[in-house]
């Protein structure tokens, strides 16, 4: 009888470690019963395959529902979440696209403008040994970052209607019903997409050539603006991209605004039909040499219900534009590393940021707009459910706001899937202390 009590604490105990050690894996700096993630389909029959689910691009419909675009090895996919079933559900193939980066609008009647090109989020091949030389490094590094669109057409413009194709669930295989717009930049990916609704114009910036132009709804027909930055600079995180701003933002008097050379805000003017340098800069490192000028780049922009616009930058910084007094105020750095890589505004009156460089951990932090706090640091984003899952994520590209005010935020690495985060209301803590549980 001993014997037999004390092979089945042994068997017990063997079985409680996974459970003991993935216990560990809960971060402590929020009540973790706010985190959860969804799988992007039913495994095994719907699921996007892992090389083809990175979520780059993310957007919360005027229906509810969350929709979101992948970029991939292969292939895009458009898929949605929603909270009647508390399920993603793949919504078909993207036409050609191998990628959809920040490129994912909606249309005031309801259909879904997305931008798609090639993957942009996939380190490129760097050569390795090459003639020296004035700027040859440089030289040498647009010659590798343009081998990728040497027989490429260029991206293309669909348009998606959820109220025709939203109830049907399509396997990986199929396409998704998109109506082909057409290509806005010969030979270039789309990087970035904004929405002038009231004067019917779309305005979005191409990959590798930063060319802004501007697509015609009424007519379906588009404008090159002309280029929002000329020289050939790799001074963010990721090197093996040409520094391009990833962002737009179109004002109430249809102003777009980006930022351009050396760091500065620019506009486009639909009025004079001309891109307009002004003299605020975006804050970040810079270097400025006799032969190399570096800068950071346009991450993100966010408009509040205010009226107040924020912007994030490749250097990690978080910084608020007051566009008519020509004033750029440096909120800040919440961390040492580069990049925020995606960013939405909470229903707690905070802007939240998902930080950290390509290849090592993102974070999720928080910038307090009322003053109480500036930035709160929520640590990495881990789901334990265990026994039943659990998983720690690391990289993410794309985030938005559900109408209930749970953030969504969108997994880049293989097998990716779609994280909640339900940061709660109006003064929300949220803050937990094991030591001293409320």
């Amino acid at each position: 009888m001993k014997n037999l009590q004390l092979m089945t604490c042994a068997v017990l105990s063997l079985a409680l470690l996974p459970m003991a050690q993935a216990q560990k894996w809960i971060n402590p700096q929020f009540d973790a019963h706010r985190l959860d993630f969804r799988t992007l389909g039913y495994p095994d029959v719907t699921e996007i395959e892992a090389d083809n689910s990175p979520i780059t691009a993310l957007l919360t419909g005027a229906n509810g529902r969350v929709y979101g675009a992948t970029s991939g090895r292969t292939a895009s996919f458009l898929f949605l979440y929603d909270r009647a079933i508390n399920k993603v559900r793949p919504l078909g193939q993207l036409g050609d696209a191998r990628g959809v980066h920040h490129a994912l609008v909606q249309d005031r009647d309801g259909t879904l403008l997305i931008g798609g090109g090639l993957n942009l989020i996939t380190p490129i091949p760097l050569t390795q040994k090459f003639r020296g030389g004035f700027r040859a490094t440089e030289e040498q590094m647009w010659k590798d970052v343009l081998a990728p669109y040497a027989n490429y057409a260029g991206g293309h413009l669909y348009r998606y209607d959820p109220a025709r194709h939203d109830d049907a669930t399509r396997l990986p295989t199929e396409p998704c019903p998109v109506e082909d717009l057409g290509i806005p930049v010969r030979g270039d990916s789309i990087y970035a997409l904004a929405l002038d609704a009231k004067a019917r114009r779309l305005y979005g910036i191409s990959y590798p050539h930063a060319r802004l132009f501007m697509w015609d709804l009424e007519k379906n027909k588009g404008a090159d603006l002309g280029a929002v930055v000329e020289r050939q600079v790799y001074s963010g995180p990721e090197r093996t991209w040409r520094s391009v701003p990833r962002a737009l933002h179109v004002a109430a008097d249809g102003r777009v605004f980006t930022s351009g050379e050396d760091g500065r805000i620019i506009y486009f003017d639909p009025q004079s039909k001309q891109i307009v340098r002004t003299t605020m800069q975006i804050p970040g490192e810079y270097f400025e040499a006799w032969n190399y000028h570096g800068y950071p780049v346009l991450e993100q922009w966010l408009a509040d219900a205010k009226g107040n616009l924020f912007g994030t930058t490749s250097d990690g910084y978080l910084f608020q534009v007051r566009a008519e007094q020509g004033q750029l105020i440096n909120l800040g750095k919440p961390r040492i590393q580069r990049r925020v890589r995606a960013a939405t505004l909470g229903p707690d009156e905070r802007l939240y940021l998902l930080c950290g460089e390509f290849e090592d951990v993102c974070k999720l932090i928080s910038y307090d707009t009322t003053g109480r706090e500036g930035f709160r640091d929520w640590g990495t984003l881990t789901v334990d459910r265990s026994p039943y899952y659990a998983k720690r994520a690391y990289q993410f590209d794309a985030m938005t706001t559900g109408v209930d005010g749970t953030l969504f935020l969108g997994e880049s690495d293989r097998r990716a899937c779609l994280y909640l985060f339900i940061p709660g209301g109006k003064g929300f803590d949220g803050g937990f202390n094991p030591a001293n549980p409320r």
